[in-house]
């Protein structure tokens, strides 16, 4: 609560306080005065020169008998102690207030002695009262035509409202209450700041923010230290809450700089769960060096405070900046400290680290310390915190993935995300819908996966999370791109990178940059694709992934294969597999590409080499679509090589393995081959069968291939 606004704002109704008309009588002048100037002493934060200011005035108007004047000056009196946290004086000045009120008869005075005393019970929590009080002052107010202390009453009854949950009754409070007292510059801050607050409570965040924005800006432009800063610190907390992390970033700073300037800022403004929150934005944007520094800030700040919470919280940020820097041994020893600090706390925060301790044994290969991590954590988070559950059934599921259990895999993700959606978590829940969908596709194919997908882009109706929304716009334009939706996946793609640069994540920005460069390879430009693969390998390198760096690579050999650059994708397919385990899930696809450009070079053997091996390593890891690829190419060695029967066999089997998993380009590959060995063997009939059908695969994917199939089919059939 800020220390000017819900109490008694004196200067805009001065004629009104002072019994005035159009001119004010000389002991009115010098009431106003010492009003004025006390008021300019505490804009300049000297509050025991405004104290003393106010009591001068307040026996001036006792002497010049004017009952408004010492209300006036009482509830500034008791405003100020409020502020100072000076509880018993605000009390006291503020039963004196209402007191003179009751003696007075006077319905405006009462009104202002109750919305004083209503806006101290807000202050002190106390909501029942506060509520009761509010009202009171409310119906007086309206008695008296007070339409200031009716703007101010419906203001602080709103806040009764929003402090407990019911944001849409305060929002209408607020909208009867903005037009009462919007003409007073003081009031309007406050007031289009609580606005803002209650439509983002009902989750109306543009709005929300709108408000917000111009009630910092009133309250810079009038001085009013205390409103600027409060209403700056509920945007920071939303910009960081919607994980636009580089401007929650520089609001808190603002925020912060703004507060060393004040001695007794809002109670709102707490420099903990600030330090809080700027830590993870730094960690999450990879700024280890300044999460670091921020989080021993905080750590400092909590352990002095004695605030166990919040330096679990802390440590879970620095344990991650660990993780995040390779230094696993620290964050093991930070997770472990959290699980010590709250032995006997908070379960949701001890299943945190439980989880982050399975990740980190995990990423070590050591999946039995990784479940036992995790077991705990279900144990721990319990039937009564879904969410931690729901994270730890992830966690679990994406450990089975690794041991090659797809199914079972799906199990756990299953009843997750049966509990994020429980909880309202959508997005979670989008991000899951995401891997389920590509598991579902490995498993059985691109149909299977498209009812994960097509629910993770309906529920982004929900999510205002950039990032989430990037996530699920990048996996769906990848479908989109196999099924041969080329426009709307274009458009996806065109979307998630813009995305990626709003929230500065210059990893998923490579990501999409790349994978946006395949799609042009797949739809016949490969030159454009080869330029965005380009500027993702230059992105990957700044950030020093490896991973990333090989994938890009490898589909830059595939943009140089299509332009007949054979020399030149050679040796971009064989970099990335020096930059891979040779044995890796990513082996057999690189191996596939090599193969195919080595055959395309002439050299049949090391071609057949090549890729016998990377069939074997993709028939390993269960790369369904990997394999149907290299069945088919390894089919047209054998074609090349004059093996028909051999030829025959791999490419029906590509066809057959490609047709379960819908999957249109394993089945066009398989088919032209299988046109090759038909042609060979004399059976016109089958050669233009399998043609036509490849041709209209082809044509389906926007497959610059199915063109020249047109070409041939049309002279065959001449």
């Amino acid at each position: 609560m800020t220390p000017q606004n819900p109490f008694q704002p004196i200067v805009q109704a001065i004629n009104r306080l002072f019994n005035g008309g159009t001119r004010l009588s000389p002991q009115d002048a010098e009431l106003q005065r010492h009003l004025h100037h006390g008021d300019d002493a505490r804009r300049q934060q000297h509050f025991d020169k405004a104290l003393e200011l106010y009591h001068e005035g307040l026996t001036l108007a006792r002497r010049y008998d004017k009952p408004f004047a010492q209300s006036a000056f009482l509830g500034q009196i008791g405003a100020l102690h409020t502020a100072r946290k000076a509880y018993e004086q605000a009390e006291e000045a503020f039963a004196e207030a209402k007191a003179l009120a009751e003696r007075s008869n006077d319905p405006s005075l009462m009104a202002r002695a109750l919305l004083n005393q209503g806006a101290f019970a807000l202050r002190r929590g106390d909501l029942p009262q506060a509520h009761k009080l509010l009202n009171d002052a409310l119906e007086f107010a309206r008695k008296g035509n007070d339409s200031h202390v009716i703007g101010l009453a419906l203001g602080n009854l709103a806040d009764v409202h929003l402090k407990e949950g019911n944001p849409t009754y305060a929002l209408r409070l607020l909208r009867d209450a903005v037009p009462q007292a919007i003409s007073t510059p003081q009031s309007a801050s406050y007031l289009i700041g609580r606005m803002g607050q209650a439509h983002l409570q009902v989750g109306e965040s543009d709005q929300g923010k709108k408000f917000l924005a111009q009630a910092t800006q009133l309250a810079g432009q009038h001085g009013q230290s205390e409103l600027e800063l409060l209403w700056g610190v509920v945007m920071a907390d939303q910009l960081y809450k919607e994980n636009r992390l580089e401007d929650a970033l520089t609001m808190y700073d603002m925020a912060e700089q703004l507060s060393t300037r004040l001695v007794n800022p809002p109670e709102e403004w707490d420099l903990l769960r600030s330090l809080q929150h700027r830590a993870d934005a730094l960690y999450r944007l990879n700024q280890a060096e300044k999460a670091t520094q921020t989080a021993e800030r905080g750590l400092t700040l909590a352990r002095a405070a004695g605030n166990k919470a919040a330096e679990a919280s802390i440590l879970m940020t620095l344990g991650g900046i660990h993780q995040l820097m390779g230094r696993s041994e620290d964050a093991i020893q930070e997770f472990n400290n959290v699980l010590s600090l709250l032995s006997d706390g908070d379960r949701v925060e001890q299943a945190r680290a439980l989880i982050q301790l399975g990740s980190l044994e995990s990423e070590r290969g050591n999946n039995e310390a990784a479940m036992a991590h995790l077991q705990k954590a279900l144990t721990v988070s319990g039937s009564d915190d879904p969410l931690g559950r729901a994270h730890t059934l992830r966690r679990i599921g994406m450990i089975v993935q690794g041991a090659e259990m797809p199914e079972k895999a799906l199990e756990y993700w299953s009843e997750a995300l049966t509990l994020f959606e429980s909880v309202g978590d959508h997005t979670q829940a989008t991000r899951l819908l995401c891997d389920i969908g590509t598991m579902r596709r490995a498993i059985s194919g691109i149909n299977a996966a498209m009812k994960d997908f097509e629910r993770a882009t309906v529920m982004l109706s929900h999510v205002k999370d950039a990032a989430t929304r990037g996530v699920v716009l990048s996996n769906v334009a990848n479908l989109y791109t196999d099924l041969g939706e080329v426009e709307t996946a274009r458009s996806f793609y065109k979307e998630s990178i813009e995305l990626a640069r709003q929230t500065t994540n210059r990893k998923a920005e490579s990501l999409r940059l790349g994978n946006f460069g395949w799609h042009y390879i797949m739809t016949g430009n490969a030159l454009e694709g080869a330029n965005l693969l380009e500027e993702a390998l230059m992105i990957s390198r700044e950030v020093g992934d490896a991973n990333y760096v090989a994938v890009q690579l490898n589909n830059l050999g595939l943009a140089h294969h299509e332009m007949r650059h054979y020399d030149k994708a050679e040796a971009l397919h064989r970099q990335a597999l020096t930059m891979i385990e040779s044995d890796s899930k990513w082996g057999g696809l690189f191996r596939s590409n090599l193969g195919r450009t080595l055959l395309a070079r002439g050299n049949a053997q090391e071609a057949l080499s090549v890729l016998t091996e990377g069939l074997a390593i993709s028939r390993k890891y269960s790369d369904r679509e990997t394999m149907t690829r290299t069945l088919a190419r390894l089919a047209d060695v054998h074609l090349q090589m004059g093996n028909l029967e051999e030829a025959e066999k791999l490419a029906a089997e590509g066809q057959q393995l490609a047709g379960k998993l819908a999957y249109r380009k394993g089945q066009a590959d398989a088919l032209l081959v299988r046109a090759g060995v038909a042609a060979k063997q004399g059976n016109n009939e089958g050669h233009t069968r399998f043609l036509r059908e490849a041709q209209r695969l082809y044509n389906i994917l926007h497959d610059p291939i199915a063109e020249d199939l047109a070409r041939t089919l049309k002279m065959t059939t001449a």
